[in-house]
């Protein structure tokens, strides 16, 4: 697949292209999630073939796929729970990048527990009234659609009476306001509600089991979390963005000189080796390199293990927890490790600094990461509780109905 890509991109990349129509062409050729099953815009590819599609895109340095929550857990979740009519209108606008999507999930008064969430959702005939707040939404400005979980019954226990829908963010009673970041960026936004509307036919699966939907996706970001950049320069999807009819050369130089999320740089190991030193590595400084190897080869295998699971047509389990917490680990020990290796320069920011500032924008950006996709110690539980079978946390009486719970 390596040498098929490059002499596909040989072929078909232009500078004068808008990226809409980029996209579109590598959606043509099955290139841009190669993952995805082959009735749905992908290939059915391997691991290692993905990565031989990647390689050939990061070898060029040119756009690769489009990025963002959508393809990354949106997908998943409408091609596991959606219906064919779901599948139909929502996929094919996810996989040429005309759509971005969000998470609508975590609440002021529900973050680590996510079944806290109190967003109402009331039926209205043939469509639900949603009001409330969220917070935390990455890329919500840039975003069409959200992925929502509400409680439409407070009647029911915690874990119960909740329903995911997938909203249009484009409609009266939604507001969006950014949340300003010590990295400089707003990547991270709060959502009002304010008797929005979302039709039941953007209902994923059964009324109240929001939550069993709500869980998978997580299990989807946490396992795509680590795969990092790859496959070429990352743009953010959706028309929102304001991307999809700017040519594709300029476009490129412009998004190289951005600075994004932490794992824009696939947790600094490619950066960190492009700084000089004159006097090398020691031998502790070497160590590290090594367990950052280390650790993108067991996230590698812990992503084939989850492809296997998902083309069973089954949620990943447990093992999309270690996922994330190899990415959050990758990127602790991409973050000190810079920082010692710029030594004094590590506190100063600008591009006229080695390797562009990037490694001082990422030390910025790095405690979000711990937190991003369910934090580390929520991990933690679920691999301790799913995996090695402790006993849970105490909580509340499960069948305490949710209204009932001390506030």
């Amino acid at each position: 697949m390596y040498q098929f890509t490059l002499d596909w991109i040989e072929e078909n990349w232009d500078d004068s292209l808008t990226l809409r129509q980029w996209w579109q062409m590598m959606n043509d050729a099955r290139l841009s999630f190669p993952r995805w099953p082959s009735a749905w815009f992908g290939r059915d590819c391997t691991e290692a073939e993905q990565n031989d599609i990647a390689r050939a895109f990061a070898k060029r340095t040119i756009i690769g796929a489009p990025t963002g929550l959508g393809v990354l857990m949106g997908a998943p979740v409408t091609m596991t729970f959606g219906t064919e009519e779901q599948k139909q209108r929502w996929l094919p606008s996810l996989a040429n990048g005309t759509e971005g999507w969000c998470q609508l999930f975590s609440e002021p008064g529900a973050g680590s527990d996510l079944a806290s969430v109190s967003c109402r959702a009331e039926r209205d005939g043939d469509e639900w009234i949603i009001n409330g707040q969220k917070v935390w939404t990455s890329g919500a400005l840039h975003s069409t659609r959200g992925m929502l979980v509400a409680r439409n019954d407070f009647d029911q226990p915690k874990h119960k009476g909740m329903t995911y829908f997938i909203i249009d963010l484009e409609q009266p009673g939604v507001e969006i306001r950014p949340i300003k970041q010590m990295n400089g960026a707003a990547h991270f936004n709060e959502v009002f509600f304010n008797d929005a509307r979302v039709s039941d036919a953007d209902r994923v699966s059964d009324i109240n089991n929001g939550w069993a939907i709500t869980a998978a996706t997580l299990g989807f970001e946490r396992s795509g979390l680590s795969e990092g950049a790859g496959g070429g320069v990352r743009v953010p999807a959706g028309k929102q963005a304001g991307y999809l009819d700017r040519a594709v050369g300029e476009l490129l130089e412009y998004v190289k000189a951005k600075r994004s999320h932490p794992d824009e740089y696939g947790g600094l190991l490619s950066t960190l080796q492009k700084i000089d030193l004159p006097q090398g590595l020691n031998a502790i400084q070497r160590q590290k390199m090594i367990d950052l190897s280390i650790n993108e080869r067991i996230a590698e295998m812990t992503r084939e293990r989850i492809a296997s699971t998902m083309k069973k047509g089954q949620s990943p389990g447990a093992e999309a927890s270690t996922m994330k917490l190899h990415w959050t680990n990758g990127l602790r020990i991409s973050r000190d490790l810079g920082m010692e290796l710029l030594g004094a320069d590590g506190m100063l920011t600008g591009d006229d600094l080695p390797v562009e500032g990037k490694v001082q924008h990422f030390f910025l950006s790095m405690p979000s990461a711990s937190i991003a996709g369910g934090s580390d110690e929520v991990q933690r539980n679920i691999i301790g509780e799913k995996t090695l079978g402790l006993p849970k946390d105490a909580q509340t009486d499960p069948k305490t109905p949710f209204k009932d719970i001390p506030k």
